[in-house]
């Protein structure tokens, strides 16, 4: 088997990725994949598909969802514990070597984990010459992150009862300068293998691809690494957010956001096509040449279409106006999809409240809630800790002050730490008729932005009907509308949209 080769679970996984990272990326991507995400319509021309393809918007929920829930997690700074020398605060201030702080370094780790919920960070150090001494070369441990793509196999074994990871294969580019052109660079494909020689030493190999040898790729010598003159006997690799690919909490919402994508498709071409009045002529012969030839008959923009019934039948000249209720039922389902959308973003911040409990109570549940974003933030504390730790000790930093320090990032949410990007996609949709009220009442309640006499979806339509204009609960048809903050802000009368 060649060392390019993934692993079967890597395989299973990869088009999950794919689409998270595609819908994250938005309508470039998804446009670029052309059937991948919008199958052509049976018998479809190639012009016919370009336009069928350009016509519908791709909605943002899931890259604006993504910003919202990793916005969550940095509303408030995260949390070093535990008394710690200069020299170890001189790391913090640049981690991976080239001068990224811890922060800015957990923010991208967090960024890219959180939509495929897989990657790793590599805890590694320069390779020293031999007979230079650490002091002399001024080399250091450094974290390098590794992305869900770059980490094509992995293998844990149990030894004395206990699960150990004993092989990682990282997918890299090695890039040199051409000798032949300063502004080119050669790029090589690279595989790093972490594991260990017979003796249970960490070793690291580099295999560089190469057409003329028989596998493809040729290996490096092992390169071996030590803190203080002694070998690992680990592999300082520490996979995020857990031991292996789990389901990644943005999945279900890309999903529905292509379902939605492909709903949009369908009515923008339903809607070009009935919305150009086309202008016919029943029982009326289409004018021709004297060579039989038809006469096209253009009005503005349109063309006339004739249908003959023959002799001593009556003229009836019109425009073919649609009829049917096909339209208004993929603007239901459309509606139903970006309902789904909005329940799958607010469920990855945690459970919903219990009704009946006092404020005291609700706050001690909230903070012991295992939300998805909650677990997600509290896997990638424990792992980035570990990762520095294991970074201090081989740069000389004292064992026990080492393990004395630690980093959490929020793990607790309520409606004070949505992130304004949640709040102002759904407050845009419901504006804009594209969710329901129903959706809006759940939204604004799971966050506690409805009065305490508000408790169902019943009680918020007669406050609607009760409220003057200006004055209602938050966000319908002229009521106060919720600012950035949460807090009501008038808004002018305006015409009501349509449910």
């Amino acid at each position: 088997m060649p060392v390019s080769e993934p692993c079967k679970l890597y395989n299973e996984k990869t088009h999950q990725w794919k689409v998270v990272r595609d819908c994250v990326e938005g309508e470039v991507a998804i446009k670029a994949a052309g059937e991948k995400y919008l199958p052509r319509l049976p018998k479809q021309s190639d012009s016919a598909y370009d336009s069928y393809l350009a016509r519908p918007k791709f909605f943002d929920g899931t890259s604006r969802t993504a910003e919202g829930l990793h916005g969550s997690i940095f509303a408030k700074n995260p949390v070093q514990n535990g008394e710690i020398s200069e020299a170890f605060k001189e790391l913090l201030e640049n981690v991976d070597g080239s001068g990224m702080v811890i922060d800015q370094f957990a923010s991208n780790a967090t960024w890219d984990a959180m939509q495929t919920a897989w990657g790793c960070i590599l805890v590694d150090h320069p390779t020293i010459q031999e007979g230079t001494s650490k002091a002399e070369s001024k080399a250091r441990a450094y974290l390098k992150w590794y992305a869900a793509e770059d980490m094509i196999r992995w293998r844990y074994s149990v030894e004395d009862g206990i699960s150990k990871l004993t092989l990682v294969v990282l997918r890299e580019d090695q890039e040199e300068e051409n000798p032949d052109d300063e502004f080119d660079i050669i790029t090589t494909e690279a595989y790093r293998v972490l594991s260990f020689d017979k003796d249970g030493h960490y070793i690291q190999r580099l295999f560089r691809k190469d057409e003329g040898a028989d596998t493809g790729f040729v290996p490096s010598e092992p390169i071996y690494a030590q803190i203080d003159g002694e070998k690992l006997t680990v592999i300082p690799c520490f996979t995020c957010p857990g031991e292996n690919p789990e389901k990644s909490m943005l999945l279900g919402m890309a999903f529905e956001n292509i379902g939605h994508y492909q709903k949009s498709a369908d009515l923008e071409n339903g809607l070009h096509f009935t919305g150009c009045p086309t202008p016919v002529a029943e029982n009326m012969p289409q004018p021709k040449e004297k060579d039989g030839t038809p006469i096209p008959i253009r009005l503005g923009a349109g063309e006339f279409q004739f249908f003959y019934g023959g002799p001593n039948t009556n003229v009836n000249v019109k425009f073919l106006e649609f009829s049917g209720a096909g339209l208004e039922q993929l603007r239901n389902a459309l509606n139903d999809s970006l309902d789904r959308m909005a329940k799958l973003g607010i469920k990855a911040l945690g459970d919903e409240k219990r009704a009946a409990e006092t404020a005291e109570t609700a706050t001690i549940h909230r903070s012991a809630e295992n939300g998805l974003l909650g677990a997600f933030a509290r896997n990638m504390s424990d792992k980035i800790t570990q990762a520095v730790r294991f970074m201090a000790k081989w740069n000389n930093i004292n064992e026990a002050e080492a393990d004395g320090w630690s980093y959490q990032l929020n793990d607790t949410f309520d409606h004070k730490d949505i992130s304004n990007q949640i709040m102002q996609i759904m407050h845009t949709a419901r504006m804009s008729g594209e969710i329901p009220r129903s959706v809006w009442f759940a939204f604004l309640k799971k966050n506690g932005m409805l009065p305490e006499q508000i408790k169902t979806f019943d009680d918020f339509l007669i406050a609607l009907e009760d409220a003057p204009i200006g004055h209602g609960p938050h966000g319908d048809d002229g009521e106060e509308e919720p600012g950035e903050d949460g807090e009501p802000q008038q808004r002018k009368k305006g015409k009501k949209v349509e449910e």
